[in-house]
């Protein structure tokens, strides 16, 4: 035996014990035919060669290390979205509880207006200016664009000829308010169509515009009224 058979067979020896305690039977399929080869700690009678083992050894390695990282992406691809969606879930009921809050009458409010009529002509010329006043909206938006000039009401469904508070399906969807004093369905228009913030409710402009409305609701509904 010459030295270089006996490196390579003492290579072969050593390279079969690390074969041995990794995977005891390996399956190589080559061209459609399955070869079966055993690797035992005879160093005399190896079953593979070197670079075959060594291929093998690496195929097996990558093929392990390429499904742990298909199934840990899949995992924090799977938890990211649960997680943004349940965030997202969250952000839209906080953003649409904030908004409900704002157009209902805060606790401790008082009225500086009657919802039944009879309020002073101060009053009402003042709400009536900020009926046709477009720049309480952020759209270009007055009270007057929807709901009409001079006069002319219009673009008020048949609840509206009802007395306050009554259903108002703007305000129903998507606030969740089954009914709604004047007041309250000021600040809806105020927040939806109008697109801007909420008036103050504690102070001119709420009481004035939403006195001017309680006139045009008894106008539309056929009432007497201060206009």
């Amino acid at each position: 035996m010459t030295q270089h058979d006996d490196k390579r067979r003492r290579l072969l020896g050593h390279l079969g014990r690390q074969l041995a305690y990794t995977a005891p039977m390996l399956a190589l399929v080559t061209g459609g035919v399955t070869l079966h080869a055993t690797v035992g700690d005879n160093e005399s009678s190896p079953n593979l060669t070197a670079s075959s083992a060594l291929s093998l050894l690496l195929a097996n390695a990558h093929a392990e290390g390429g499904a742990e990282g298909e199934a840990e992406g899949e995992a924090e691809g799977e938890a990211e979205g649960e997680a943004e969606g349940e965030a997202e879930g969250e952000a839209e009921g906080e953003a649409e509880a904030g908004t409900t809050a704002a157009v209902q009458r805060p606790e401790g409010y008082e009225p500086a207006y009657s919802e039944s009529g009879n309020n002073p002509a101060e009053l009402l010329a003042r709400g009536e200016a900020l009926y046709y006043d477009t720049s309480l909206s952020t759209n270009g938006m007055s009270c007057a664009t929807c709901h009409g000039s001079d006069g002319q009401d219009m673009g008020y469904s048949a609840t509206f000829e009802e007395a306050f508070p009554h259903r108002v399906a703007m305000a129903e969807n998507p606030f969740g308010m089954a009914q709604v004093h004047a007041d309250e369905m000021v600040q809806v228009c105020m927040v939806a169509p109008m697109q801007a913030a909420p008036l103050d409710w504690r102070g001119d402009a709420l009481p004035s515009l939403t006195a001017y409305m309680v006139e045009v609701q008894r106008r539309f509904s056929g009432q007497s009224h201060g206009l």
